[in-house]
């Protein structure tokens, strides 16, 4: 019996040890290098992101956080009026020698209101970050009409494993819409929520869009829209 309860008791601190470690950060550094994307960068559209051009810190979701089809990915929302999403941007980074691909999305809605259906999906993005407290642009051809509020974002594939990279984030910026998608049974409420919840202080996340505006969106139109972000 009492190599029965060792065992049990050996069992629980790693279920517990696992569970407090779903949520991760790099840590806080006000010495952040961008490092633009090179030859894979947009073709088309102008760069909208809601971040300062900085990031202060990197968060990601690792081992019973990280879950298909998205449990675990991070997105940024904004509503832009009718229009092209030509390239999702990502601003991403690692802390460790743990490489895995990745899936790039756009969701509708996340502007005063949670993501909904996915719009777009790119899957199996070689993402390969510069190591913290470095940053990396990627920006992922999209080619995708949007009338409405949309998401940027990714997930990581690494679902019961370590992160392989962390998505960067605005601590002191202008602030946004972020978003991360929690699994259930992590003792957060889960779905998609502010990642505010489980990282205090999140102003908004490493995710924009190269876009493009309608026609049919006025010239004022589109000078107040821009004007609400920093480019």
């Amino acid at each position: 019996m009492t190599r029965l309860a060792g065992l049990l008791l050996a069992l629980a601190l790693a279920a517990v040890a696992a569970h407090a470690s779903d949520p991760v950060s790099l840590g806080y550094s006000d010495q952040t290098v961008v490092i633009g994307p090179g030859p894979d960068a947009c073709a088309g559209g102008i760069l909208i992101h809601n971040h300062d051009g900085s990031f202060e810190n990197a968060y990601a979701w690792q081992y019973g956080g990280q879950r298909p089809p998205y449990y675990g990915a991070f997105g940024e929302g904004y509503n832009l009026g009718r229009g092209m999403v030509w390239c999702a941007v990502c601003w991403l980074t690692r802390g460790g020698d743990y490489p895995a691909t990745g899936d790039c999305y756009v969701w509708a809605g996340g502007f005063g209101a949670e993501p909904g259906e996915v719009l777009a999906l790119v899957s199996g993005v070689d993402f390969d970050p510069y190591y913290w407290p470095m940053v990396t642009q990627y920006d992922v051809e999209m080619n995708l009409a949007v009338d409405g509020p949309f998401t940027v974002g990714c997930w990581g594939d690494w679902p019961g494993h370590v992160a392989a990279w962390y998505c960067a984030a605005d601590l002191d910026g202008p602030g946004g819409h972020p978003w991360t998608c929690i699994a259930p049974g992590l003792g957060y409420p889960s779905g998609w929520r502010d990642p505010s919840i489980v990282w205090p202080a999140i102003r908004s996340m490493g995710f924009g869009a190269y876009f493009e505006q309608s026609t049919s969106v006025s010239s004022e139109t589109w000078g107040a829209i821009k004007a609400m972000f920093r480019e």
